[in-house]
């Protein structure tokens, strides 16, 4: 992480696509055509996204990706179902006092309302967390949960479910028997080899998709030219989350 954005802000941090640098849009459409590659095969629309350890980036790669699959014309809903530690609120500065959201949702039977839907631009819409509660890997885990995102397949072209660390909790191995992958979130320098093989065995556990990582602040210099075509599978970016 450089200086500059070190002290930057969480809710600066996201930034329109299309006023990033090239390399870094180019990253985000190259995940966008993977993931599309990857529907080819079989539907992949409902991706849970989740990391190892907290602060890997995993936010603000859930949020660049809803950016860039909206910008591609998609209509997209992100939610943050991260229920320890909710953070996209913070991310896309949404005011405090609108902040009814996912937990709301689900107390009312999976009934959603257009008022918990917030709008981000064009194609890309955010549920938040709402009221946090006693028992998130219970309230993720629920049958309501699952017919409450079943009912979302019908009418978002994608949605993207941010989680709490995966080797931390295992709320994102529960949400996973709801959704068609797992993306993971490797941060070069902060997790371990160790930490990133647990976390895949608590998505084999569950026989989690894993579809595929996302390295965040990787250092293309240690990618020789021969090799630097891959540049379009990783992204360089401060955020944490």
């Amino acid at each position: 992480m450089n200086g500059r954005i070190k002290h930057r802000r969480k809710k600066d941090l996201v930034i329109r696509l299309e006023d990033a640098p090239f390399k870094y849009q180019e990253a985000f459409n190259s995940l966008r055509t993977n993931l599309k590659f990857i529907s080819m095969q079989k539907e992949c629309k409902k991706i849970v996204v989740t990391s190892s350890i907290p602060d890997e980036g995993k936010s603000c790669v859930a949020i660049n990706l809803a950016l860039s699959l909206a910008s591609a014309g998609s209509f997209v809903l992100l939610i943050d179902c991260d229920l320890r530690k909710p953070s996209l609120h913070r991310y896309l500065n949404i005011p405090a006092g609108s902040r009814s959201g996912l937990t709301n949702v689900l107390n009312n039977l999976g009934e959603l309302d257009k008022s918990n839907i917030h709008f981000v631009q064009k194609g890309f819409y955010v549920l938040t967390s709402g009221v946090i509660p006693p028992n998130p890997v219970e309230v993720l885990g629920s049958p309501v949960m699952g017919g409450f995102i079943e009912g979302l397949d019908r009418l978002y072209d994608y949605i993207i479910m941010d989680t709490a660390p995966v080797s931390v909790v295992t709320d994102a191995a529960v949400l996973s028997q709801f959704a068609d992958g797992v993306l993971m979130v490797v941060r070069q320098k902060m997790v371990t080899f160790e930490q990133a093989r647990q976390a895949k065995k608590n998505l084999d556990a569950v026989n989690a998709n894993i579809l595929g990582v996302a390295l965040n602040d990787f250092d293309m210099r240690h990618i020789d030219s021969e090799s630097g075509y891959y540049y379009s599978y990783y992204y360089n970016y401060g955020g944490k989350g």
